[in-house]
């Protein structure tokens, strides 16, 4: 090849070298300036080019402003590592020049002082046949707030399960392989771990009377899409057991197949310790109860068993033409056994409400005669203090009503009574209207005033608590339990109704309420009032008294002689079967408490006997009902007014002509 020809090759080489060279700058050139990262060139003098996105990423006005500026005027004088900026900055240099590169992350500021962190790479690169770093900035911040928003979400998360006692879970049923969160490794007493243990050592931490009820959730959970909650027991690895409660739900993938489960677990082991101590607390209440029942329907039994022969004899006594002097001293003892009885009576029905055991009688009764009734029991009372006890009702009044007649007297027994006992002069007024009409429903008020002693204005609201009187002299100077007027509150709310009262200190007292009843279909007798005298006969009933109690027994043939009744006796129920066996009796009068074999027993052994009544002194509501169930007709109490009892027997008289 010839001088001239290689000299034309040489030029043509070196113009495309050029070319190229001034395409690569021009890319660069490119690269350089329109980059959304800052790039700059430093020296060891500072900056000597940069990009219009260094200059937009630090507030400057224009390239020369930023060119003018030394290069440590944009950093903080710390790091967040706690080391000088411009110490640091030095560090980081050395470093890329001696391997060529370095990438970190950094503080910068702008030129008005605000603050961002950036990821910077360093590159020493040739200009001009000198070495100088190319410097690039990436804005970090978005990630930043990112990575700050994670951290914070793990933090809560982290921190809430602790509160809670709550973990999380994830079983990939892929791999086989469990993910736990922090407090799902401390509930189950195990050390947080990057992973979960196996499923094999997980189902042995369940108790072994728990794991047929863990495999079905999961089973059901897989095969049955059908997300998982229950309570189950572990054995931690010291030994102890725990309660938690799992909830689990499925994942499936694209095609429909569960491949993971994940959920959360609860440690509420301290939540049914304490419902285990509620159970265990509530069955001592209950058992307490049953106790406190049984005691009262003992108490009772063993208390009214001598007062019925207290008030019963007290009667006979009163029918035999005593002396003046001996009546003034029957009447007291009749007085104060029927005090005292009040009393045992307030106590029980007090316990019975309590328990939730009172029931409500629907019979027929009349409402006038009620009130009547309820007067000429306290009048005695009245006429002994001096005062006057007026009824005062309008015609409308006189009918007859389906209802509980003796709760109903018993409310308002409590009212005169209290009314009569704290007036020492003037008068007490039993009144009731009707107010209301509308079907074969009736509304009647009942009001009971006094001119007594009146109760303090800040006492009224107290007057209704239980063993609680209006002054602390109330009691010592009147007497009573503290219960009468508790337990009319109570009778009347568990009639839907209230009880008012307004009061003036020194001056008087009313009480008023009202109650609504169905109007009764029935033309209504008028009930007995109590009064007994030899007129009454029942001659021609053959009966057999069934009582182990001597003096109770005493008192019953006294009265069968005074009504000409045909009686045996039986000590118990086993004697009892034997005699009606041998005689055809009208009627027996069974004691429920006996030796050798109780009235329950002895009811259902001779229940071909026409009518059987309990007689019994427990007024417990459960030991009528058993009475009842057991197949006895009726039922009286003691202690019994002879005319409550006469008029038991005579209503079982086969001819019923008395």
């Amino acid at each position: 090849m010839d001088e001239s020809r290689g000299d034309e090759i040489f030029r043509r080489n070196t113009s495309q070298d050029d070319d190229d060279r001034e395409l690569l700058q021009e890319k660069l050139s490119v690269i350089f300036q329109y980059s959304t990262d800052a790039h700059l060139l430093f020296d060891e003098d500072g900056i000597i080019d940069c990009n219009q996105a260094a200059v937009k990423m630090l507030g400057c006005q224009d390239k020369s402003q930023l060119l003018s500026f030394h290069p440590a005027i944009f950093s903080p004088e710390f790091q967040p590592d706690g080391q000088r900026s411009a110490d640091k900055a030095r560090e980081m240099d050395r470093l890329a020049y001696e391997s060529g590169y370095n990438r970190f992350e950094w503080i910068h500021k702008k030129i008005d002082g605000k603050e961002f962190p950036v990821e910077v790479t360093l590159n020493p690169v040739p200009i001009n046949n000198k070495k100088v770093l190319l410097v690039v900035w990436h804005d970090i911040s978005d990630r930043k707030k990112a990575e700050e928003s994670i951290r914070r979400s793990e933090a809560m998360l982290s921190e809430s399960q602790q509160l809670t006692h709550s973990g999380s879970w994830e079983a990939d049923l892929v791999t086989g392989q469990n993910y736990w969160s922090a407090e799902a490794f401390r509930i189950f007493g195990l050390e947080p771990d990057s992973a979960g243990p196996d499923t094999d050592v997980f189902s042995k931490m369940i108790h072994p009377d728990d794991l047929h009820l863990y495999k079905t959730h999961i089973w059901e959970a897989i095969n049955k899409l059908s997300p998982a909650s229950f309570d189950l027991r572990i054995i931690l690895p010291d030994g102890k057991i725990k309660f938690i409660h799992a909830i689990g739900k499925p994942f499936s993938d694209a095609t429909g197949k569960v491949v993971k489960l994940y959920g959360a677990i609860m440690d509420i082991d301290n939540q049914k310790k304490t419902e285990q101590e509620l159970i265990h607390a509530k069955e001592m209440a209950e058992m307490a109860a049953i106790a406190k029942s049984q005691f009262l329907s003992t108490m009772s039994h063993e208390i009214r068993t001598p007062m019925n022969a207290v008030i019963g004899f007290t009667h006979l006594l009163l029918q035999q033409n005593p002396r003046p002097e001996q009546m003034e001293y029957l009447n007291i003892l009749k007085f104060s056994a029927e005090n005292l009885l009040v009393l045992i009576n307030d106590i029980l029905d007090f316990s019975k409400i309590e328990a939730g055991k009172i029931e409500f009688e629907e019979v027929d009764f009349n409402v006038l005669s009620l009130l009547e009734n309820i007067r000429s029991g306290i009048l005695q009372k009245a006429n002994e203090k001096g005062i006057m006890l007026k009824l005062k009702v309008s015609n409308p009044v006189n009918v007859t009503v389906v209802g509980d007649p003796v709760r109903l007297g018993q409310i308002l027994t409590n009212l005169v009574s209290n009314a009569v006992k704290f007036t020492e002069t003037g008068k007490v007024i039993i009144s009731a209207e009707v107010t209301r009409r509308e079907g074969d429903r009736i509304t009647l008020d009942f009001k009971v005033e006094d001119t007594g002693i009146g109760i303090p204005p800040e006492k009224i609201e107290n007057i209704f608590d239980s063993f609680t009187q209006a002054t602390s002299d109330t009691t010592r100077k009147y007497g009573g339990s503290g219960l009468g007027l508790t337990i009319t509150k109570r009778l009347l709310e568990l009639q839907q109704s209230k009880i008012f009262v307004e009061s003036e200190q020194g001056k008087g007292s009313v009480f008023y309420f009202s109650l609504s009843f169905k109007v009764s279909e029935k033309h209504f007798s008028e009930q007995n009032n109590g009064s007994t005298s030899n007129k009454f006969s029942l001659e021609g009933m053959r009966l057999l008294i069934v009582e182990d109690n001597a003096i109770n027994v005493l008192l019953m043939r006294n009265f069968m002689k005074q009504w000409n009744v045909t009686y045996d006796v039986a000590e118990n129920g086993l004697v009892a079967l034997e005699k009606v066996q041998i005689t055809d009796y009208d009627l027996v009068l069974m004691d429920l408490q006996m030796p050798e074999m109780d009235g329950y027993e002895a009811t259902l052994k001779i229940r071909q006997l026409p009518a059987i009544i309990a007689l019994t002194a427990s007024a417990m509501m459960d030991i009528k009902d058993i009475a009842f169930t057991v197949g006895m007709n009726d039922y009286i109490s003691k202690p019994f007014t002879p005319a409550e009892l006469y008029s038991k027997i005579a209503s079982y008289r086969k001819d019923k002509s008395l």
